[in-house]
């Protein structure tokens, strides 16, 4: 019970701290593109590592206490899911996905593409993980 609620809190917390970025206007103008690269690639595919490094363990949690599609952790998941690839979850009509694009597009640091791909896998591991449930 306790592990459960722990992270359905965690989840909680982070989808409340994604919203808040989320509904803040996107202004591009007030800062200039990050120049270096290496900087840049590096910081975003941390921050990817991250959210694998946070999705795992409720995976594993998950596999083994084979909660069902009424926890708080189903509901949560189902938050954090529509936060990253809906644009209805805020007032600015963007998804997580689409802010990511969008601050990315100046610097020219990545592929074409490359963070929209990376953010869907992000979306399908959630979409998995849901699935999951009972």
């Amino acid at each position: 019970m306790r592990v459960r609620q722990t992270i359905a809190a965690s989840i909680h917390l982070l989808c409340s701290s994604l919203l808040t970025e989320l509904e803040k206007p996107l202004d591009l103008t007030s800062q200039a593109p990050e120049r270096n690269c290496t900087v840049t690639t590096t910081q975003y595919h941390a921050f990817l590592y991250s959210t694998a490094n946070f999705l795992f363990p409720i995976q594993e949690r998950q596999m083994r206490y084979r909660w069902t599609s009424q926890s708080a952790v189903f509901k949560n998941l189902g938050w954090l899911q529509a936060l990253w690839a809906s644009r209805k979850t805020n007032s600015q009509d963007r998804s997580f996905i689409e802010q990511q694009i969008e601050l990315y597009k100046e610097g020219g640091c990545f592929k074409k593409n490359e963070v929209l791909r990376r953010g869907v896998e992000v979306v399908e591991w959630v979409n998995d993980l849901i699935d999951m449930f009972a």
